[in-house]
Protein backbone atom coordinates (compact mmCIF):
# COMPACT_ATOMS: atom_id res chain seq x y z
CA UNK A 1 0.00 0.00 0.00
CA UNK A 2 1.37 3.32 -1.11
CA UNK A 3 1.50 5.59 1.72
CA UNK A 4 2.81 9.35 1.25
CA UNK A 5 6.32 9.16 2.50
CA UNK A 6 9.14 11.67 3.87
CA UNK A 7 10.93 12.07 0.41
CA UNK A 8 7.57 12.20 -1.59
CA UNK A 9 6.69 14.60 0.77
CA UNK A 10 9.91 17.21 -0.10
CA UNK A 11 9.21 16.81 -3.32
CA UNK A 12 6.01 18.25 -5.97
CA UNK A 13 6.58 17.92 -9.46
CA UNK A 14 4.76 20.93 -11.42
CA UNK A 15 3.51 21.18 -14.69
CA UNK A 16 2.52 23.59 -17.34
CA UNK A 17 -1.18 23.33 -19.05
CA UNK A 18 -1.07 22.25 -22.23
CA UNK A 19 -2.57 24.45 -24.65
CA UNK A 20 -5.97 23.39 -25.47
CA UNK A 21 -6.80 22.87 -29.59
CA UNK A 22 -9.66 25.24 -30.80
CA UNK A 23 -12.94 23.65 -32.25
CA UNK A 24 -15.28 24.45 -35.20
CA UNK A 25 -18.18 25.53 -32.80
CA UNK A 26 -18.37 26.57 -29.46
CA UNK A 27 -22.31 26.36 -29.23
CA UNK A 28 -21.47 22.48 -28.44
CA UNK A 29 -18.40 22.75 -26.71
CA UNK A 30 -14.85 22.10 -27.24
CA UNK A 31 -12.13 20.25 -25.10
CA UNK A 32 -8.84 21.05 -23.86
CA UNK A 33 -5.78 18.44 -22.90
CA UNK A 34 -4.39 18.30 -19.42
CA UNK A 35 -1.68 16.62 -17.31
CA UNK A 36 -2.44 12.50 -17.93
CA UNK A 37 -3.48 10.43 -14.89
CA UNK A 38 0.36 9.46 -13.31
CA UNK A 39 -1.46 5.65 -12.93
CA UNK A 40 -3.30 4.90 -15.89
CA UNK A 41 -6.56 3.42 -14.77
CA UNK A 42 -10.04 2.63 -15.76
CA UNK A 43 -13.34 1.79 -13.35
CA UNK A 44 -11.97 4.63 -10.87
CA UNK A 45 -14.12 6.94 -9.78
CA UNK A 46 -13.77 11.00 -9.01
CA UNK A 47 -14.61 13.47 -6.86
CA UNK A 48 -14.19 17.39 -6.54
CA UNK A 49 -13.31 18.46 -3.27
CA UNK A 50 -12.11 21.95 -2.54
CA UNK A 51 -10.01 22.96 -5.39
CA UNK A 52 -8.98 19.32 -6.36
CA UNK A 53 -9.81 16.29 -7.92
CA UNK A 54 -9.20 12.91 -6.12
CA UNK A 55 -8.89 9.66 -7.91
CA UNK A 56 -9.22 6.79 -6.31
CA UNK A 57 -8.60 2.89 -7.27
CA UNK A 58 -9.00 1.35 -10.26
CA UNK A 59 -8.15 -1.11 -12.96
CA UNK A 60 -4.26 -0.95 -13.80
CA UNK A 61 -2.12 -1.78 -16.45
CA UNK A 62 -1.52 -5.04 -14.94
CA UNK A 63 -5.31 -5.82 -14.46
CA UNK A 64 -5.85 -5.43 -10.81
CA UNK A 65 -7.83 -3.03 -8.82
CA UNK A 66 -5.57 -0.56 -6.61
CA UNK A 67 -5.38 1.15 -3.31
CA UNK A 68 -4.10 4.03 -5.41
CA UNK A 69 -5.21 7.88 -4.82
CA UNK A 70 -3.82 10.51 -7.17
CA UNK A 71 -4.81 14.14 -6.80
CA UNK A 72 -5.25 16.69 -9.54
CA UNK A 73 -5.34 20.65 -9.22
CA UNK A 74 -6.91 21.92 -12.56
CA UNK A 75 -5.96 25.37 -11.61
CA UNK A 76 -2.12 24.68 -11.22
CA UNK A 77 -2.39 21.26 -13.94
CA UNK A 78 -0.22 19.13 -11.50
CA UNK A 79 -0.82 15.28 -9.77
CA UNK A 80 0.38 14.57 -6.64
CA UNK A 81 -0.02 11.42 -4.31
CA UNK A 82 -2.91 10.67 -1.74
CA UNK A 83 -3.05 8.78 0.91
CA UNK A 84 -4.11 5.04 -0.04
CA UNK A 85 -7.50 3.82 0.40
CA UNK A 86 -7.35 0.52 2.99
CA UNK A 87 -8.28 -1.86 0.29
CA UNK A 88 -7.35 -2.31 -3.61
CA UNK A 89 -11.07 -1.93 -5.58
CA UNK A 90 -12.04 -1.48 -8.71
CA UNK A 91 -16.01 -0.74 -10.00
CA UNK A 92 -16.20 1.59 -6.82
CA UNK A 93 -17.96 5.26 -5.95
CA UNK A 94 -16.61 8.28 -4.53
CA UNK A 95 -18.27 11.55 -3.17
CA UNK A 96 -16.82 14.70 -1.54
CA UNK A 97 -19.31 16.02 1.43
CA UNK A 98 -18.64 17.86 4.34
CA UNK A 99 -14.61 18.52 3.92
CA UNK A 100 -14.07 14.16 3.49
CA UNK A 101 -13.94 11.70 0.87
CA UNK A 102 -16.40 8.77 1.22
CA UNK A 103 -15.35 5.48 -1.16
CA UNK A 104 -18.57 3.80 -1.56
CA UNK A 105 -18.32 0.29 -2.48
CA UNK A 106 -16.91 -1.25 -5.42
CA UNK A 107 -15.13 -4.91 -6.65
CA UNK A 108 -12.05 -6.24 -4.42
CA UNK A 109 -8.47 -6.74 -5.55
CA UNK A 110 -8.90 -8.34 -9.70
CA UNK A 111 -11.97 -10.71 -8.76
CA UNK A 112 -15.55 -9.28 -9.15
CA UNK A 113 -16.57 -10.10 -5.49
CA UNK A 114 -18.72 -6.68 -4.18
CA UNK A 115 -18.02 -4.79 -1.19
CA UNK A 116 -20.18 -2.88 0.70
CA UNK A 117 -17.59 -0.97 2.43
CA UNK A 118 -17.75 2.63 3.17
CA UNK A 119 -15.10 4.37 3.89
CA UNK A 120 -14.20 7.81 5.28
CA UNK A 121 -10.78 9.92 4.59
CA UNK A 122 -10.87 12.85 7.40
CA UNK A 123 -8.03 15.66 6.37
CA UNK A 124 -7.70 16.85 10.25
CA UNK A 125 -6.20 13.39 10.89
CA UNK A 126 -4.78 12.20 7.82
CA UNK A 127 -6.08 8.97 7.50
CA UNK A 128 -8.69 6.70 6.31
CA UNK A 129 -11.59 5.17 8.42
CA UNK A 130 -14.63 2.60 8.48
CA UNK A 131 -18.21 3.73 8.62
CA UNK A 132 -20.95 1.52 8.62
CA UNK A 133 -21.35 -1.17 5.56
CA UNK A 134 -24.20 -0.27 2.81
CA UNK A 135 -26.74 -2.45 3.39
CA UNK A 136 -26.33 -4.09 -0.08
CA UNK A 137 -22.61 -5.15 -1.24
CA UNK A 138 -22.12 -4.19 -5.11
CA UNK A 139 -19.61 -2.71 -7.52
CA UNK A 140 -20.49 -1.20 -11.07
CA UNK A 141 -22.82 1.50 -9.12
CA UNK A 142 -23.20 5.38 -8.90
CA UNK A 143 -23.41 7.36 -5.66
CA UNK A 144 -24.24 11.35 -5.54
CA UNK A 145 -24.45 13.67 -2.75
CA UNK A 146 -27.77 15.28 -2.43
CA UNK A 147 -28.42 17.48 0.88
CA UNK A 148 -25.70 16.67 3.17
CA UNK A 149 -26.33 12.65 2.46
CA UNK A 150 -25.16 10.05 -0.07
CA UNK A 151 -27.46 8.00 -2.29
CA UNK A 152 -26.03 4.92 -3.59
CA UNK A 153 -27.86 3.74 -6.70
CA UNK A 154 -27.65 0.49 -9.30
CA UNK A 155 -24.67 -1.65 -9.70
CA UNK A 156 -24.63 -5.12 -9.18
CA UNK A 157 -22.97 -8.07 -7.34
CA UNK A 158 -20.61 -9.39 -9.96
CA UNK A 159 -23.96 -10.41 -12.36
CA UNK A 160 -27.25 -8.92 -13.24
CA UNK A 161 -27.71 -5.74 -12.52
CA UNK A 162 -29.51 -3.73 -9.14
CA UNK A 163 -32.45 -1.66 -8.90
CA UNK A 164 -31.25 -1.03 -5.53
CA UNK A 165 -31.50 2.53 -4.15
CA UNK A 166 -30.00 3.15 -1.11
CA UNK A 167 -29.16 6.78 1.62
CA UNK A 168 -26.63 7.07 4.01
CA UNK A 169 -26.94 9.58 7.12
CA UNK A 170 -23.58 11.15 7.94
CA UNK A 171 -25.35 12.15 11.39
CA UNK A 172 -26.70 8.59 12.54
CA UNK A 173 -24.26 6.56 10.59
CA UNK A 174 -27.15 4.27 9.06
CA UNK A 175 -28.25 3.11 5.62
CA UNK A 176 -31.84 3.17 4.87
CA UNK A 177 -33.28 1.60 1.41
CA UNK A 178 -35.35 3.82 -0.57
CA UNK A 179 -37.34 3.46 -3.69
CA UNK A 180 -35.99 1.12 -6.30
CA UNK A 181 -34.99 2.58 -9.86
CA UNK A 182 -37.68 1.20 -12.19
CA UNK A 183 -35.00 -0.42 -14.65
CA UNK A 184 -31.64 -2.58 -12.91
CA UNK A 185 -28.93 -1.61 -14.51
CA UNK A 186 -25.19 -1.67 -13.68
CA UNK A 187 -22.28 0.65 -15.33
CA UNK A 188 -24.55 3.18 -15.43
CA UNK A 189 -24.10 6.92 -14.67
CA UNK A 190 -25.24 9.90 -12.40
CA UNK A 191 -25.55 13.62 -11.55
CA UNK A 192 -27.71 15.55 -9.72
CA UNK A 193 -29.32 18.76 -11.41
CA UNK A 194 -31.75 21.32 -8.78
CA UNK A 195 -34.05 18.59 -6.62
CA UNK A 196 -33.42 15.68 -8.57
CA UNK A 197 -30.77 12.47 -9.00
CA UNK A 198 -30.34 11.75 -12.70
CA UNK A 199 -29.60 8.35 -13.77
CA UNK A 200 -28.61 7.43 -17.18
CA UNK A 201 -27.48 4.50 -19.35
CA UNK A 202 -25.83 1.26 -18.14
CA UNK A 203 -26.52 -2.46 -18.74
CA UNK A 204 -28.37 -4.98 -17.44
CA UNK A 205 -25.72 -7.65 -16.77
CA UNK A 206 -22.25 -7.69 -16.76
CA UNK A 207 -22.10 -11.43 -17.84
CA UNK A 208 -20.77 -11.84 -21.50
CA UNK A 209 -23.73 -12.42 -23.91
CA UNK A 210 -25.75 -10.43 -21.90
CA UNK A 211 -24.40 -6.91 -22.41
CA UNK A 212 -26.97 -5.24 -23.34
CA UNK A 213 -26.59 -1.67 -22.96
CA UNK A 214 -29.54 0.35 -22.05
CA UNK A 215 -30.50 4.28 -23.16
CA UNK A 216 -32.86 4.64 -20.51
CA UNK A 217 -32.83 8.28 -18.57
CA UNK A 218 -34.91 8.23 -14.99
CA UNK A 219 -34.84 11.24 -12.39
CA UNK A 220 -34.95 10.24 -8.86
CA UNK A 221 -36.45 13.00 -6.20
CA UNK A 222 -35.03 12.31 -2.85
CA UNK A 223 -38.30 14.81 -1.78
CA UNK A 224 -40.92 12.32 -2.42
CA UNK A 225 -38.69 8.71 -2.38
CA UNK A 226 -40.29 8.75 -6.65
CA UNK A 227 -38.64 7.59 -9.75
CA UNK A 228 -39.62 9.54 -13.01
CA UNK A 229 -39.44 8.00 -16.50
CA UNK A 230 -37.73 10.71 -18.72
CA UNK A 231 -37.18 10.81 -22.50
CA UNK A 232 -34.02 8.36 -23.64
CA UNK A 233 -30.60 9.57 -24.37
CA UNK A 234 -30.09 8.67 -27.76
CA UNK A 235 -26.74 6.35 -28.25
CA UNK A 236 -27.70 3.46 -25.55
CA UNK A 237 -24.26 3.02 -23.39
CA UNK A 238 -23.01 1.32 -20.98
CA UNK A 239 -19.49 2.03 -19.13
CA UNK A 240 -20.21 5.51 -19.80
CA UNK A 241 -19.66 8.81 -17.68
CA UNK A 242 -21.99 11.55 -16.54
CA UNK A 243 -21.85 14.97 -15.25
CA UNK A 244 -23.86 17.82 -14.40
CA UNK A 245 -23.17 21.95 -15.60
CA UNK A 246 -25.17 24.84 -16.05
CA UNK A 247 -28.39 22.90 -15.49
CA UNK A 248 -27.51 20.30 -17.70
CA UNK A 249 -26.65 16.51 -18.14
CA UNK A 250 -23.82 15.58 -20.15
CA UNK A 251 -22.75 11.79 -20.93
CA UNK A 252 -19.63 11.04 -22.68
CA UNK A 253 -18.20 7.66 -24.32
CA UNK A 254 -18.67 4.41 -23.41
CA UNK A 255 -18.24 0.74 -24.97
CA UNK A 256 -20.91 -1.78 -27.03
CA UNK A 257 -20.73 -5.26 -27.88
CA UNK A 258 -22.42 -6.81 -30.83
CA UNK A 259 -22.68 -10.32 -31.84
CA UNK A 260 -19.99 -9.16 -34.46
CA UNK A 261 -18.04 -6.90 -32.92
CA UNK A 262 -17.26 -4.53 -29.96
CA UNK A 263 -15.81 -0.94 -29.66
CA UNK A 264 -15.89 2.23 -27.64
CA UNK A 265 -17.94 5.70 -28.39
CA UNK A 266 -16.63 8.97 -29.13
CA UNK A 267 -19.97 10.40 -29.19
CA UNK A 268 -21.17 12.69 -26.11
CA UNK A 269 -24.97 13.92 -25.60
CA UNK A 270 -26.36 16.47 -23.58
CA UNK A 271 -29.97 16.70 -21.66
CA UNK A 272 -31.54 20.24 -20.86
CA UNK A 273 -34.13 19.50 -18.06
CA UNK A 274 -35.96 22.37 -18.92
CA UNK A 275 -36.92 21.72 -21.98
CA UNK A 276 -36.65 17.43 -22.28
CA UNK A 277 -34.68 17.37 -25.48
CA UNK A 278 -31.15 16.06 -26.09
CA UNK A 279 -28.78 16.94 -28.76
CA UNK A 280 -24.89 16.11 -29.83
CA UNK A 281 -21.91 17.47 -28.52
CA UNK A 282 -18.14 17.64 -29.25
CA UNK A 283 -17.01 14.61 -29.28
CA UNK A 284 -14.26 13.27 -27.07
CA UNK A 285 -11.22 13.96 -28.62
CA UNK A 286 -9.99 9.94 -27.39
CA UNK A 287 -12.60 7.54 -27.22
CA UNK A 288 -13.14 5.84 -24.09
CA UNK A 289 -15.06 3.94 -21.47
CA UNK A 290 -14.56 3.04 -17.80
CA UNK A 291 -13.85 6.53 -17.24
CA UNK A 292 -15.48 9.00 -14.67
CA UNK A 293 -16.19 12.97 -15.21
CA UNK A 294 -16.81 15.49 -12.57
CA UNK A 295 -17.42 19.08 -12.77
CA UNK A 296 -14.67 21.62 -11.57
CA UNK A 297 -15.74 25.48 -12.28
CA UNK A 298 -16.63 26.02 -15.97
CA UNK A 299 -15.13 22.33 -16.92
CA UNK A 300 -16.23 18.97 -16.77
CA UNK A 301 -12.84 16.60 -16.30
CA UNK A 302 -12.71 13.32 -18.07
CA UNK A 303 -9.89 11.10 -16.98
CA UNK A 304 -8.80 7.62 -17.42
CA UNK A 305 -10.73 4.76 -18.94
CA UNK A 306 -10.02 2.38 -21.78
CA UNK A 307 -9.04 3.10 -25.38
CA UNK A 308 -10.90 -0.25 -26.26
CA UNK A 309 -13.98 -2.07 -25.26
CA UNK A 310 -13.23 -4.85 -22.09
CA UNK A 311 -9.93 -4.12 -20.49
CA UNK A 312 -7.93 -1.72 -21.61
CA UNK A 313 -6.11 1.41 -20.16
CA UNK A 314 -5.54 5.08 -20.45
CA UNK A 315 -3.87 7.77 -18.57
CA UNK A 316 -5.69 10.29 -20.98
CA UNK A 317 -6.90 13.64 -18.53
CA UNK A 318 -9.58 16.07 -21.24
CA UNK A 319 -11.45 18.75 -20.39
CA UNK A 320 -14.98 19.52 -21.84
CA UNK A 321 -16.47 23.31 -21.72
CA UNK A 322 -18.17 26.05 -23.26
CA UNK A 323 -15.62 28.78 -21.93
CA UNK A 324 -13.62 30.70 -24.73
CA UNK A 325 -11.03 30.26 -25.82
CA UNK A 326 -8.22 32.24 -23.91
CA UNK A 327 -7.19 35.69 -26.42
CA UNK A 328 -3.33 35.52 -26.95
CA UNK A 329 -2.08 39.11 -27.17
CA UNK A 330 1.30 39.61 -29.25
CA UNK A 331 3.91 41.74 -27.29
CA UNK A 332 6.86 42.90 -28.33
CA UNK A 333 10.11 44.27 -26.78
CA UNK A 334 9.45 43.33 -22.89
CA UNK A 335 11.08 41.66 -20.71
CA UNK A 336 10.53 37.58 -20.11
CA UNK A 337 8.32 37.43 -17.16
CA UNK A 338 9.29 34.49 -15.06
CA UNK A 339 8.93 33.84 -11.53
CA UNK A 340 9.99 31.10 -9.38
CA UNK A 341 8.42 29.76 -6.47
CA UNK A 342 11.23 27.63 -3.75
CA UNK A 343 10.69 24.56 -2.25
CA UNK A 344 10.38 25.30 1.96
CA UNK A 345 13.07 25.06 4.03
CA UNK A 346 13.10 22.97 6.64
CA UNK A 347 10.99 20.44 5.46
CA UNK A 348 9.36 18.92 7.02
CA UNK A 349 8.95 21.52 9.27
CA UNK A 350 7.94 21.29 13.41
CA UNK A 351 7.52 25.46 14.31
CA UNK A 352 8.11 27.19 11.54
CA UNK A 353 9.67 27.30 7.62
CA UNK A 354 10.93 29.75 5.10
CA UNK A 355 9.21 29.91 1.49
CA UNK A 356 11.85 31.70 -0.61
CA UNK A 357 10.18 33.13 -4.25
CA UNK A 358 11.69 35.34 -6.68
CA UNK A 359 10.25 38.00 -9.02
CA UNK A 360 11.92 39.29 -12.18
CA UNK A 361 9.55 42.71 -11.66
CA UNK A 362 7.55 44.55 -9.20
CA UNK A 363 4.39 42.30 -9.37
CA UNK A 364 1.13 41.75 -7.58
CA UNK A 365 1.52 38.41 -5.94
CA UNK A 366 -0.88 36.18 -3.48
CA UNK A 367 1.02 33.43 -1.29
CA UNK A 368 -1.86 31.16 0.19
CA UNK A 369 -1.60 28.00 2.33
CA UNK A 370 -4.34 25.09 1.98
CA UNK A 371 -4.76 21.83 3.67
CA UNK A 372 -5.00 18.86 1.63
CA UNK A 373 -8.87 19.24 1.28
CA UNK A 374 -7.98 22.35 -0.99
CA UNK A 375 -8.90 24.69 2.17
CA UNK A 376 -7.15 28.24 2.43
CA UNK A 377 -5.89 28.30 6.02
CA UNK A 378 -3.13 30.57 5.55
CA UNK A 379 -2.76 33.63 4.03
CA UNK A 380 1.00 34.66 3.82
CA UNK A 381 1.33 37.77 1.42
CA UNK A 382 -1.12 39.91 -0.52
CA UNK A 383 -0.48 42.77 -2.91
CA UNK A 384 2.55 44.01 -4.91
CA UNK A 385 6.33 43.30 -3.77
CA UNK A 386 9.54 44.31 -5.71
CA UNK A 387 11.95 42.61 -8.07
CA UNK A 388 14.37 39.66 -6.82
CA UNK A 389 13.78 37.58 -3.78
CA UNK A 390 11.58 37.19 -0.74
CA UNK A 391 11.67 35.33 2.19
CA UNK A 392 8.09 34.74 4.04
CA UNK A 393 8.26 33.02 7.27
CA UNK A 394 5.13 31.33 7.96
CA UNK A 395 4.34 29.57 11.53
CA UNK A 396 0.84 27.94 12.84
CA UNK A 397 1.02 26.84 16.29
CA UNK A 398 -3.13 25.68 16.20
CA UNK A 399 -2.73 23.18 12.96
CA UNK A 400 -2.29 19.88 13.33
CA UNK A 401 0.36 17.42 11.63
CA UNK A 402 -0.11 16.62 7.35
CA UNK A 403 0.63 17.87 3.91
CA UNK A 404 -0.30 21.26 2.95
CA UNK A 405 0.55 23.14 0.07
CA UNK A 406 0.90 26.55 -0.78
CA UNK A 407 0.40 28.30 -4.06
CA UNK A 408 2.32 31.54 -5.26
CA UNK A 409 -0.12 33.52 -7.76
CA UNK A 410 1.29 36.24 -10.46
CA UNK A 411 -1.41 37.37 -12.34
CA UNK A 412 -3.15 34.61 -14.01
CA UNK A 413 0.02 32.16 -13.68
CA UNK A 414 0.04 30.11 -10.21
CA UNK A 415 3.10 27.82 -8.87
CA UNK A 416 2.08 25.45 -5.66
CA UNK A 417 4.19 23.21 -3.98
CA UNK A 418 3.67 20.50 -1.16
CA UNK A 419 5.43 20.83 2.54
CA UNK A 420 5.20 18.52 5.77
CA UNK A 421 3.96 19.35 8.85
CA UNK A 422 4.99 17.27 11.76
CA UNK A 423 4.19 18.35 15.52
Amino acid sequence: MKTPSFFLCLSIILFAATEPAPTQNNSTGRWITRRPLPTPRQEMPLAFLGNRIFVPGGFNSSGTGTSFVEVFTPTANFWAEFFDIPAALHHLALVGLNDKLYVVGGYSDNSFFSQGRLYEFDFQRNNWGAKRNMLTPRGAHVAVVFEGKIYAIGGANGGNGMATNEVYDLATDQWTRLAPMPTPREHLAAAVIDSLIYVVGGRRSSFIGMLENLSKLEAYSPATNTWYPLRDMPTPRGGLAAAAMNGKLYVFGGEYFTSFSSGVFATNEEYDPATGTWRTVQPLPTPRHGMSAVTAGDTIFVIGGGPIAGYSVTAVNEGFTFAPEPTHVEQRNEPARTFTLRQNYPNPFNAATKITFTLPQAEAVTLQVYDMAGKAVALLTHGLLSAGEHNIIFEDEQLPSGVYYYDLRVRAEVQTRKMLLLR
